[in-house]
């Protein structure tokens, strides 16, 4: 299941957090986790190891996508182990959405009410693309798995 979508510019301060819980908007939360993967991914570049795509936690798994002004975290519950694959479509297909529609999404105090409502409506809108996507996916296993 979907928790959260993350908009973090690149200078590592959240755009924007949508989640299921009405405290996922919290700003203070969302900044620090955005603080967080932006920690992280400056020190595997500084190491040369290269930047994280994904990075799983007992928790959580996170799926992340880059822009050159901002990139877009996915996080989900990690005790689903399937479909990881449709986790980093959605995650991706939001930051081409997002890339083509705003020329610089970089800073959130650049954001007009009426644009935040606007990416709001499309993460909103992907998460139940993908969790209905991950039903469907589900029910199939399931009634493949009871022909065998």
């Amino acid at each position: 299941m979907i928790h959260t979508v993350y908009i973090i510019s690149r200078n590592g301060l959240p755009i924007i957090a949508v989640g299921k819980d009405e405290k996922d908007d919290d700003f203070v939360e969302a900044a620090l986790f955005s603080g967080i993967l932006s920690a992280i991914q400056t020190a595997m570049q500084e190491i040369d190891v290269g930047v994280p795509k994904f990075v799983d936690t007992k928790k959580f798994e996170i799926f992340i996508e880059l822009e050159e002004e901002f990139a877009v975290a996915l996080v989900r519950e990690s005790t689903e182990t399937e479909e990881r694959d449709l986790m980093h479509d959605i995650t991706a297909e939001i930051l081409d959405k997002l890339d083509k529609k705003y020329d610089d999404l970089s800073d959130y105090n650049l954001l007009s009410d009426k644009q935040l409502q606007d990416i709001r409506a499309l993460i909103v809108n992907m998460i139940q693309k993908g969790e209905k996507e991950l039903s469907k996916r589900k029910a199939t296993k399931i009634a493949s798995d009871s022909l065998w």
